[in-house]
């Protein structure tokens, strides 16, 4: 029945992307964050929902008079392709081309998906939409997982669907931090109360369903996310008392499996899972010295072949570090581009903030922001010990940033012409120069 359900829906929804570019963009980064299909068990999985409703909206999009053809240009468009051609190129280089190839394939598509939103959100509905389907898409799971760590007792790890980014506890575990930050924008911007209600219960269950997935990178990325709140909000007592009501409890409510595996954070010198990652991070070193330029390639640097040959006799780890995975596959270039797009993301998060700070009709501009911008730290702080570098919700955050600053830009401009009418009908304000 839920593949009935799925493919329905999708083929459904296809005469309106025919019909309407964006709303392909919607299902399609639907399917690409939430991995519906993953949740049935038949024939739903052997069939390219994505790739049809990809191929909907691009050809729905290239006839589209409406539509814009590319995003905005801006430092992050030029960053990301200069990413994309880097990873590409030396991707013919990579210790196993045809095993590479197969994860290029995806990463392409995802900052494709990501520059393909950008160029499409171009408006504050829009905008609104995109957000609403991360956050429903990674909140199904954040729910349900805080009602089966409720149920269980908080004996069992909360897990992701199968086959995809974040099926892992620890990669589930970072998608849903990422997503608080996003539903607490909703939340902000909702003038319904039971609505507002509502996103607030499903943060409180997605809170307990990060810490029922037993991840120690989430749990310090949902710190760093807490104090980021706090400086961030103008009710800190209420939000003090918010946070001691309900991450206290839940602490309190896990069993003793789960503070042990707490405890050894402290311990991460004899920790066996810590010294695992330690030995990832080495070899991502080794693999970007030796096959300096390019690194091994996608994934190339936890295959057996090249982790056994610097450390013979020890079980392949993936990178376990966003950071060391892209040094590993694309080498100390291609972690330079990928930091200069996190760094220039911050930043333009940063201006936006800055230029529509107490600006009449733009204080959802300011509070998306703000939101992505703690999104975005702490996908760098869980993802410190986690390989998810490419990860889609990552790439739509940074990608949403050029719109929404396109639209704050406008904006501003068009209140300062309607303040000052001179601007606007191009009479000097300058006082006569002296005789």
């Amino acid at each position: 029945m839920r593949d009935i359900a799925i493919v329905t829906m999708i083929f459904g929804c296809v005469p309106v992307i025919l019909r309407y570019p964006f709303a392909g963009v919607l299902v399609w980064a639907w399917i690409s964050v939430g991995v519906p299909h993953q949740e049935a068990w038949g024939f739903s999985r052997s069939i390219p929902l994505n790739l049809i409703v990809a191929a909907a909206t691009i050809g729905a999009w290239m006839f589209s008079k409406q539509e814009h053809k590319l995003p905005p240009t801006h430092f992050i468009y030029w960053t990301f392709i200069v990413f994309l051609l880097w990873v590409t190129f030396n991707s013919f280089f990579a210790q196993d081309p045809h095993w590479s190839w197969e994860f290029w394939d995806r990463c392409w598509k995802t900052v494709f998906l990501g520059l393909f939103a950008a160029a499409m959100a171009t408006n504050k509905v829009r905008l609104h939409a995109l957000i609403w389907v991360m956050v429903v898409s990674l909140f199904y799971y954040g729910v349900k997982g805080g009602a089966f760590t409720l149920i269980t007792g908080g004996h069992f790890h909360v897990l992701g669907p199968p086959n995809s980014f974040i099926g892992d506890n620890n990669c589930l575990a970072l998608a849903l931090l990422m997503a608080l930050p996003l539903a607490n924008y909703l939340r902000l911007q909702t003038q319904k109360r039971w609505l507002s209600i509502g996103i607030l219960v499903s943060m409180g269950f997605t809170v307990i369903s990060i810490i029922g997935s037993y991840s120690r990178g989430a749990l310090l990325g949902l710190a760093a996310v807490c104090l980021a709140g706090l400086f961030r909000t103008k009710h800190r007592f209420l939000y003090l008392a918010l946070i001691a009501v309900l991450v206290v409890p839940a602490f309190q409510f896990m069993p003793e499996t789960f503070h042990e595996r707490v405890q050894s954070i402290s311990s991460a010198g004899t920790d066996e899972s810590f010294q695992g990652r330690v030995s990832a991070w080495e070899v991502a070193f080794y693999c970007a010295r030796d096959y300096f330029p390019f690194g091994a390639g996608f994934y190339g640097p936890q295959r057996h072949a090249i982790y056994n040959h610097y450390l013979p006799g020890e079980i392949a780890h993936a990178a376990h570090s966003i950071y060391f995975q892209v040094l590993g596959e694309h080498g100390f270039i291609g972690l330079a581009i990928y930091l200069v797009l996190i760094a220039s993301a911050f930043i333009t998060a940063s201006r936006i903030r800055k230029m529509t700070r107490g600006v009449p009709g733009l204080e959802w501009n300011y509070q998306m922001a703000s939101m992505i911008q703690v999104s975005l730290l702490a996908f760098c702080v869980g993802g410190a010990a986690l390989s998810l570098a490419y990860y889609d919700v990552f790439i739509l955050n940074v990608a949403l940033l050029l719109p929404l600053l396109k639209i704050a830009r406008e904006t501003v401009a068009e209140k300062k012409l309607v303040t000052d009418p001179n601007l606007k009908t191009g009479i000097s304000c300058a006082l006569p120069a002296p005789a």
